[in-house]
């Protein structure tokens, strides 16, 4: 054997530090590729979030299973979406994963109280290690006695203003960690983008079903609302009635006035039938002068009682024109047909209530009529304003 060599320790000295070097290396590597490898999951989770919240999912849809969905991808338990209310002056629960029923339904949240108050409030981001030792937390009124940690980020809208706050919770003080909170914060641009592509979504569809003249419901929203109505008390064997309102001799009061003060009388029309009417019912503006309302949860006795209010306090009102003085007096017929009374679906209810207004006009208008008279009389009769009830015209839906 060959004995060693002096100039063998230091070659042995430079390869134990070539492979410390490596080992280190190697270390660094593994860490960089765990950080890549989370980072992916990161994103890939946002991607995931974003992809399940935009196909389709309007934020109206939002809610437990789509939580659940959104709480797999994030390996979160517990978590609270609070939209603020303008009208209430709270912080409402829309959404939740992980809470119990009686905190979604009662939890409310008046700003600047508690943490999601604060955040609302200050428009900033708060991390609560440990909740039991922060004063502000109000464990949702007490509703929710959960210990743990929390995340309560606010969600801004395109002025930088708070609109609502995103709550994120773990069981266990001190359970997040840097990553956490950066991941988190990105989920709640998702939210906020989600809410606020909704809103404008809904907007445009409350334009859609709203009269730009009188700023209540138009014809596609009558039809709309009444196959919901339909449906509803079809199932729960309840009686509605409808009521169709024309306008008597409008066409008069426009060649009188012109039409600039006819559109101000439609609006005053609007208004005054909207103030006899309950929360429930629905109003629309049917046609030219024309409205339409479905009274729910109404008989036909009851109907006619409110056809014939609706009628007086349309024939007391004095109108005035813009100048001050007095315009010509205004009456309205109206038609009325009930459920399941006048018809097993809501076109043959909507069908008798236009022959009855119908019947009404050509008895000398300024009434209310449930009769419906013989075909005979309706021969060529195609609606009150023309176009087939039932068919093409005014009793079919618009097309979607």
């Amino acid at each position: 054997m060959k004995a060693k060599t002096k100039s063998d320790a230091p070659e042995a000295s430079a390869l134990r530090q070539e492979v410390k070097r490596l080992q280190r290396r190697i270390k660094e590597l593994e860490k960089v590729n765990n950080e890549l490898t989370e980072r992916t999951l990161e994103l890939f989770s946002l991607y995931e979030l974003s992809a399940s919240l935009g196909t389709g999912a309007r934020f109206d849809r939002m809610h437990d299973g789509s939580m659940d969905i959104i709480g797999d991808l994030l390996g979160i338990d517990q978590f609270s979406l609070q939209l603020f209310d303008p009208v209430q002056k709270m912080l409402i629960i829309k959404a939740s994963l992980g809470m119990p029923t009686e905190v979604r339904e009662q939890c409310r949240i008046t700003p600047p109280d508690g943490v999601s108050g604060y955040v609302f409030t200050t428009g900033e981001v708060l991390y609560v290690p440990d909740v039991t030792k922060e004063p502000r937390y109000l464990f949702y009124q007490g509703l929710n006695t959960q210990g743990g940690c929390l995340f309560s980020i606010p969600l801004l809208n395109d002025e930088n203003k708070p609109f609502g706050v995103l709550n994120i919770s773990k069981p266990k003080p001190n359970a997040f960690t840097e990553k956490d909170l950066t991941l988190y914060s990105a989920v709640a641009l998702q939210i906020t983008a989600l809410i606020q592509n909704f809103s404008s979504y809904n907007r445009l569809q409350e334009l859609s079903l709203t009269d730009e003249l009188t700023g209540i419901g138009n014809r596609r929203a009558f039809f709309e609302a009444l196959d919901r109505e339909h449906e509803r008390h079809r199932r729960n064997q309840q009686k509605y009635s409808l009521l169709l309102i024309d306008v008597d001799y409008f066409k008069r009061y426009n060649d009188r006035h012109g039409h600039l003060e006819g559109d101000l009388a439609l609006q005053k029309l609007a208004q005054l039938l909207k103030s006899r009417l309950r929360k429930s019912d629905i109003l629309t503006r049917y046609g030219g002068e024309e409205f339409a309302i479905c009274a729910g949860e109404t008989s036909k006795d009851e109907g006619l009682r409110l056809a014939e209010a609706l009628r007086k306090v349309i024939t007391e009102t004095k109108f005035q024109l813009t100048t001050g003085d007095p315009a010509s007096e205004l009456s309205i017929t109206v038609g009325i047909a009930t459920y399941p009374d006048d018809g097993v679906t809501f076109i043959q209810v909507l069908d008798k209530a236009d022959k009855a207004l119908y019947y009404g006009k050509s008895s000398g208008r300024n009434t209310v009529s449930s009769i419906v008279p013989p075909e005979a009389v309706l021969t060529g009769h195609h609606g009150a304003k023309g176009g087939a009830v039932g068919r093409r015209g005014k009793g079919t839906p618009p097309a979607s």
